[in-house]
């Protein structure tokens, strides 16, 4: 047996006079192009721009795993009236965990964003803060908000009640009035956050107004072609109005 590569396998085979063939090698294994690891090295890869790895991947993680427990639940569980109430109340405390994630840790780490009430004297104050004001107060803030934290929050956050609201719209349209309650609850969690984030956000709050101006000025440009096109189809509408009248004069 030929040892000159330890990795190729190599057989002798013996005819039946007693001699030998050369030694046989065994096929190539076929090289992969599939590479299993790209898509983990690619998140990986993202997750190394931001400031909070972890504090990202929680702020995704409650919201995906509700999502799928609810897209996938009958598949796994069953849909029986108990296995309904189990994989609802489950995704409830998802959407609550999700809730309370992003109030109270997500918010203030990934974009230094912070919103709260308390009570006094029978009064609830709700109080909006962002570390843009503590800098422009003489305050030092901790940290500065690093941009890809802050794309993904602000996509992530508006995206979340986008999704339950589609799902919202498809038990209603299907019929299926039970799923309703998670829906409504979880549009009610997802709304929260976002009004609350967007009171304490000077930057969003420009973008959005930014967004009407756009659109004020867009429908403006379209009413104002519509007039001129009206106007002019009505000037050569009457022009040929009169050169027919001519015509027959």
């Amino acid at each position: 047996m030929n040892h000159n590569n330890s990795h190729d396998l190599q057989f002798h085979v013996q005819n039946p006079d007693g001699t030998f063939s050369p030694a046989g090698h065994d096929a190539p294994l076929p090289v992969s192009t599939a590479q299993p690891n790209n898509m983990v090295d690619s998140v990986l890869n993202q997750l190394s721009q931001s400031s909070h790895p972890i504090v990202i991947i929680f702020h995704i993680l409650f919201k995906a795993a509700a999502v799928l427990l609810y897209l996938f639940a009958n598949w796994f569980i069953g849909k029986s009236e108990g296995a309904f109430i189990t994989w609802s109340v489950v995704c409830i405390l998802l959407l609550a965990a999700d809730f309370w994630v992003v109030k109270n840790v997500t918010g203030r780490l990934l974009v230094g964003l912070r919103w709260w009430n308390k009570v006094e004297n029978d009064t609830t104050t709700w109080i909006f803060e962002s570390a843009e004001q503590y800098q422009q107060q003489g305050g030092r803030p901790r940290y500065q908000v690093n941009p890809f934290d802050k794309n993904v929050f602000w996509t992530v956050l508006y995206a979340t009640p986008l999704t339950w609201g589609v799902f919202f719209i498809m038990a209603l349209i299907s019929f299926h009035w039970e799923w309703l309650l998670v829906d409504g609850l979880a549009l009610a969690l997802a709304g929260a956050n976002v009004y609350g984030y967007y009171k304490c956000s000077t930057d969003q709050k420009a973008r959005f107004e930014r967004m009407m101006q756009q659109g004020a000025q867009q429908g403006a440009m379209a009413m104002m072609r519509h007039n001129v096109l009206s106007m002019l189809t009505g000037v050569q509408s009457s022009t040929s109005s009169s050169s027919s009248s001519a015509t027959y004069v």
